[in-house]
């Protein structure tokens, strides 16, 4: 019996498949399919398509709210050891595939950082592609797709260096802000390195640049190391192999930057659980949020600083959130900001500090417009034990938290009450994913702004997209990959973006028919509302002879099933065109010419697919003939064998 329902489980995905890659435009996502969680067809569950030799991923939906559906796309990048062409991806709010492209170079082509950006007046999209294999970061360069999804830029670091695939960001200036990884001479005794070989020491320092993109001059840069002591980290070195120059030790990692409207830089540095502020004009620390060597007072008992292993913080606007927010009372020299930032909570395997899963964050801080005195000075002395806190923690502070994390932020929080955090409110996925690596928080902004903007998680080393409200209830939850895979490496996104975007390909929509069916798709179009089947006698240049034989048929998921008549072999060409909101045909929205004549009922015009079952009976005709053949010269070998003895004895 359960090889039966595990069957029926592995059927009943597989039929649906079968009549076109997904559900109309407008309808409710198909429910949650348990065999693709439990990992029945793969870690990476895929639909293949008719008209294209694209695949698409078959998403799996959990939670689903029509709040999710407006008009924003999802950006990924699929990547992993079961993601076979990996590369950036535009999903549709239900999770439907829109586009999917595979760069290749020679580390196999794996994309990071998927997201639209505007530069000089127009929206593109950017993401980064390189040399990834050193784990954890990369060295590569920027691209820069139009519409069209040319490239029509590919951006470099400055200096000579390589840019890294965290995080790349083009500011209104027409500047990138991007992180780099280099090999740096540095002296690791301090952090547990037993051998005295100083001069084989070696660090994995991190840089932001702020670079031009036209002129490619850097702007700014700042170094980690001659600001942060690698004291400050938690990461362990405890492997002799690590540490030296061919095997550099990360006391630091660098994950986001972005710059703020005062032109102040804010960096994610995940090893020490830290958030810097930098001065844009003398590069000191303003201030550092977690870690050893934190300056804000815990106001939410020990759960503001309580993140581990973080990714992704972002100063985001106090006016977002109306409805669970109200900015202090404003005060002459303090400053009121929100944060949000995704809490790992782990590093790979390495639950040792945080909570017991993954989170996003919102947080408040206040601080000090104008610090009396730089941070960055007292960060390089070497540690020595705090003072107490001014408000010790106590009452719910530390409920729920192990006794590691309890001393850490016992011995961490702060005792400047200028300077205080607190959680506005988490959001945390109902089945408590833990992710060791990567992650991200988005803010979606309201079109009202008496509205509060909705919070986006991506879950990084697990394919899993999560939609909150305001207030952490979860409203959609979409996955792109076996849970059953989770921590595993198998499928991932360094990121995940929500964003509107207009795709416009250059090349025509695809058609092929298969079992009286048309099926269409178009790779990067997002303005397709449906498709229009045409016939014509002739195909001699002249858009008169087209007729149409249906009635538009509305688009569905990356490609379209649409059933033709029954007598549609004795239409001599047929063509399908995109159709977008108004009615009115894509520019370049005509696909290809389909003659569902003796040859294409022969064929079925799926050539793609077809090719094994068409070399199959090639080779079993050839048998066949061979065969024949092989019995008609040996019949005729008997016959004169026969002649020939029937001669002799006469």
């Amino acid at each position: 019996m359960q090889t039966l329902l595990l069957f029926l489980c592995y059927l009943a995905p597989c039929l649906a498949s079968s009549q076109g890659l997904g559900g109309s435009h407008d309808a409710i996502p198909r429910p949650y399919d348990k065999s693709l969680d439990i990992g029945v067809r793969g870690s990476y569950p895929v639909k293949k398509g008719i008209s294209s030799k694209l695949a698409a991923p078959e998403t799996n939906i959990l939670r689903w709210s029509p709040e999710c559906d407006d008009g924003r796309y999802h950006f990924v990048t699929p990547r992993g050891w079961k993601v076979p062409r990996p590369g950036p991806m535009i999903l549709d709010a239900k999770g439907s595939m829109i586009w999917s492209q595979h760069f290749d170079n020679e580390f196999g082509g794996q994309a990071y950082d998927l997201k639209v950006q505007r530069f000089k007046g127009e929206d593109h999209l950017t993401f980064w592609l390189g040399d990834d294999r050193i784990r954890g970061h990369g060295a590569g360069e920027y691209y820069m797709l139009n519409s069209s999804y040319d490239v029509v830029r590919r951006i470099k670091a400055g200096n000579g260096m390589a840019a890294d695939l965290h995080e790349l960001i083009i500011t209104p200036e027409g500047n990138a802000l991007m992180i780099i990884f280099q090999p740096f001479p540095f002296d690791v005794r301090p952090v547990g390195r037993k051998l005295n070989d100083v001069w084989n020491h070696a660090i994995w320092d991190c840089l932001i640049q702020e670079i031009s993109i036209d002129s490619g001059e850097v702007l700014f840069q700042w170094r980690g190391s001659e600001h942060i002591s690698i004291n400050n980290t938690y990461n362990v070195l405890d492997d002799i192999s690590v540490g030296i120059r061919n095997n550099p030790f990360d006391p630091f990692h660098f994950n986001s930057v972005q710059k703020d409207d005062d032109g102040n830089y804010l960096i994610s540095v995940r090893n020490p659980h830290a958030i810097f502020y930098i001065d844009k004009n003398s590069g000191e620390i303003i201030w550092t949020l977690g870690g050893k060597h934190n300056d804000f007072m815990d106001l939410s008992g020990g759960h503001a600083l309580n993140f581990a292993w973080q990714h992704d913080a972002r100063f985001v606007s106090p006016s977002a959130f109306p409805s669970i927010y109200a900015p202090p009372r404003s005060q002459s020299g303090i400053s009121t900001r929100l944060m949000t930032l995704f809490d790992n909570a782990a590093m790979d395997w390495n639950y040792e500090y945080g909570q017991p899963y993954s989170r996003g964050l919102l947080l408040e801080l206040t601080f000090l417009t104008k610090p009396s005195k730089p941070i960055s000075k007292r960060t390089l002395q070497p540690d020595s034990p705090r003072p107490e806190p001014l408000r010790p923690l106590e009452g719910r502070a530390l409920s729920g938290m192990s006794k590691q994390d309890a001393d850490k932020i016992a011995a961490i929080n702060g005792t400047n009450p200028a300077y205080t955090v607190r959680v506005i409110q988490t959001f945390e996925n109902p089945s408590h994913v833990r992710s060791g690596t990567q992650g991200s928080v988005q803010t979606l902004a309201s079109q009202d702004p008496a509205t509060d903007a909705r919070v986006l998680l991506g879950y990084g080393l697990n394919p899993v997209l999560t939609e909150f409200a305001s207030n952490g209830t979860v409203l959609c939850d979409i996955r792109f990959g076996a849970a059953s895979a989770w921590e595993t490496g198998d499928v991932q996104s360094y990121r995940a973006y929500k964003s509107h975007w207009v795709g416009k390909p250059r090349d025509s929509p695809r058609a092929a028919i298969k079992a009286g069916k048309v099926y269409v798709s178009w790779n990067g179009a997002t303005e397709v509302r449906s498709w229009l089947v045409q016939a014509a006698d002739t195909v001699d240049g002249d858009e008169k002879a087209w007729r149409d034989i249906l009635q538009p048929a509305s688009r569905t998921d990356f490609e379209t099933a649409i059933a033709l008549p029954k007598d549609y072999r004795k239409i001599k060409c047929l063509r399908a065109i995109a159709l977008d909101e108004k009615g009115e045909v894509c520019g370049n929205g005509v696909s290809n010419v389909l003659r569902p004549g003796f040859t294409a009922a022969l064929l079925d015009q799926h050539r793609q697919h077809s090719t094994p079952v068409l070399i199959l009976g090639f080779a079993i005709g050839l048998f066949v003939l061979y065969k024949v053949v092989g019995c008609l010269f040996a019949w005729r070998n008997g016959r004169k064998n026969a002649r020939y003895q029937k001669i002799s004895q006469a």
